[in-house]
């Protein structure tokens, strides 16, 4: 039967430990292993593999089985802090690769292969940041790492195993520090450094080659491309602008940079941030030009741009939508109520509506609060949105958003709290 595996901190302490929730949706402490605070959970041939501390060795790799057991896997560089400290878990070709630290040359690439093997698999002294954004794009694996003279470029991790330092932009600058890799039309596409134009939108090709695609803005930091999402045939994303602050930029599927929007010019830009799609537009969280406060903002089919909502939300900081999620032909999100932070919806009739009341719910997703978020599932689970909210009294609690709207606190006071991170079983 299907399960699922979050994580929490009991009551009283020992730091956090492994929650279960059943099929039967019953709610049951896992782990209590003193101060395991588990990690990155993800789900790797049948298993869910994790980072979690030990009493004299580090944070080290553990076992989630199939059958429930839970096995520390690894004891590797046990006598340095914080040990192996896995993070970054992410599966590639039958295979898990993580970042990893060693005694003497710092985080590396690590392999766990389906027999339950680990391997470190580079020996490049400083190689690896702590977050490496392990991002499999075109039968390959692709990867920010430290190079000895050059800064921190893309390097490639191939389908045979070989890694191969892909780069050698900005050298002098510090490197190219790739950040958000994103595959948007048979391309991948990313932010990086260069030597004097700021940050700007790089594309990384089907056939490797890897091209800097604008030259936007270079006098105040670059175009600094974020949050690239992509929508009715193109890619949207948040862009920087020399006078009008950050708009809505698109990418199109020829390949061409439009800045798309000039709202809210003088006071900071329109600022989109969570691009989210439902019902054939693309939703975001964007500042109001009257007030400069946050508010929800719909791009149509059409390529139109209307700010939905004018809510003066809570103490009048507007509604502030954060935290997007789809269940039930619906939009979800955490906005400012006069009481607090609540749960609204979007329907699909383009209505909007504060569904919780009183409390200051202030909700998201258990899998959103994530180490690892794109190698962690939704926690929308046996026909339930499972959330991490307040209760007035309990505090942080793990919350059902039913198929019917109902909205529950799931665990009882005091039983868990700050519910996150998650994983499943068939």
């Amino acid at each position: 039967m299907a399960s699922a595996f979050f994580i929490a901190s009991p009551s009283p302490g020992g730091g956090d430990q492994l929650y279960k929730l059943g099929a039967d949706q019953s709610v049951t402490q896992w782990t209590a292993i003193n101060n395991l605070n588990p990690f990155d959970l993800t789900e790797f041939d049948g298993n869910v593999w994790f980072g979690g501390r030990t009493a004299t060795q580090g944070n080290q790799l553990y076992k989630l089985g199939f059958d429930g057991s839970v096995t520390q896997w690894t004891a590797i560089n046990p006598g340095g802090f914080p040990g192996l400290n896995p993070n970054d878990l992410t599966v590639f070709n039958d295979a898990l690769w993580f970042s990893g630290a060693t005694p003497t040359q710092g985080n590396q690439l690590y392999k766990l292969g389906n027999d339950g093997s680990v391997t470190q698999w580079t020996a490049n002294p400083g190689f690896m940041p702590f977050n490496a954004n392990l991002t499999d794009f075109n039968n390959a694996m692709w990867f920010a790492g430290n190079t000895a003279t050059q800064g921190s470029q893309l390097y490639k991790l191939g389908n045979d195993g070989s890694v191969t330092q892909w780069t050698a932009i900005n050298p002098a600058g510090g490197g190219l520090f790739p950040l958000g890799l994103t595959e948007f039309n048979g391309n991948a596409w990313f932010n990086g450094g260069t030597p004097t134009e700021g940050r700007q939108l790089y594309k990384l090709g089907f056939d490797g080659s890897v091209t800097k695609w604008t030259a936007t803005n270079p006098g105040v930091g670059g175009l600094n491309p974020q949050d690239l999402t992509e929508f009715n045939g193109n890619a949207w994303f948040n862009g920087n602008t020399v006078a009008e602050g950050f708009q809505l930029y698109k990418l199109g599927n020829d390949g061409s940079v439009t800045k798309w929007t000039a709202i809210n010019p003088t006071a900071g830009g329109l600022n989109p941030r969570d691009l989210t799609v439902f019902n054939n537009a693309l939703w975001f969280n964007g500042l109001d030009p009257t007030t400069s406060k946050q508010q929800l903002y719909k791009l149509g089919f059409d390529g139109s741009v209307t700010k939905w909502t004018a809510n003066p939300g809570f103490m009048g900081q507007g509604l502030q939508p954060s935290n997007f999620f789809v269940f039930n032909d619906a939009l979800w999100f955490d906005g400012g109520a006069p009481s607090g932070f609540e749960l609204y919806k979007l329907g699909a009739d383009g209505s909007v509506t504060q569904w919780t009341a009183g409390g200051s719910l202030n909700p998201r997703l258990v899998s959103e609060a994530a180490a690892d978020p794109d190698s962690t599932p939704s926690s929308i689970f046996e026909n339930a949105a499972w959330l991490q909210g307040n209760d007035p009294v309990a505090g942080n609690q793990l919350f059902k958003l039913g198929a019917d709207g109902s909205v529950t606190l799931w665990t009882a006071p005091n039983h868990s709290t700050f519910p996150n991170d998650w994983a499943r079983f068939a």
